[in-house]
C-alpha cells in the first residue's frame, strides 16, 4: 500500500512537471497559448497513457477521474498569472504545485468528472 501511494504521488508530481514543461516549450516556439495548454495536456498524460497500456490496465485519461483536467487548469492558471504580469518562474511554481494538489485531492476526496450514459 505504501508503495501505491508513493507511485500516486510521484505520478501526480510527474503531470505538473511535464504540463508546465511542454506548455513553455510550446509558447517558446510561438504557437499559440491555447495550443500550448493542450501540448502541456498531451505530454503530461502520454506517459501515463503507456504506463496503463503496458500494464494492461484501461489509462487514467478515459476513466472519470480528474487527471487530464487536472493539467488543464494549471496550464490556464499559467497563462492567467502569466497574463497578470507575475514573474515567470512564480507562474511555473504555482501552477505546477496547482496541479499536483488538485490532482491528490481529486483522488483524497474522490471528486470524479460526471458521465455520459
Amino acid at each position: 500500500m505504501k508503495l501505491h501511494k508513493t507511485m500516486f504521488l510521484f505520478d501526480a508530481i510527474g503531470i505538473g512537471l511535464f504540463t508546465l514543461l511542454g506548455l513553455q516549450k510550446t509558447i517558446d516556439i510561438g504557437l499559440s497559448p491555447i495550443i500550448a495548454v493542450m501540448m502541456g495536456t498531451v505530454s503530461a498524460v502520454f506517459g501515463g497513457v503507456l504506463r496503463d497500456i503496458f500494464s494492461n490496465q484501461v489509462p487514467l485519461i478515459f476513466r472519470n477521474e480528474i487527471y487530464a483536467t487536472a493539467c488543464i487548469s494549471g496550464g490556464l492558471l499559467f497563462l492567467l498569472l502569466k497574463y497578470l504580469g507575475i514573474d515567470e518562474l512564480i507562474c511555473t511554481l504555482c501552477s505546477m504545485l496547482f496541479v499536483i494538489l488538485l490532482r491528490v485531492f481529486a483522488v483524497r476526496y474522490k471528486w470524479y468528472l460526471p458521465t455520459l450514459h
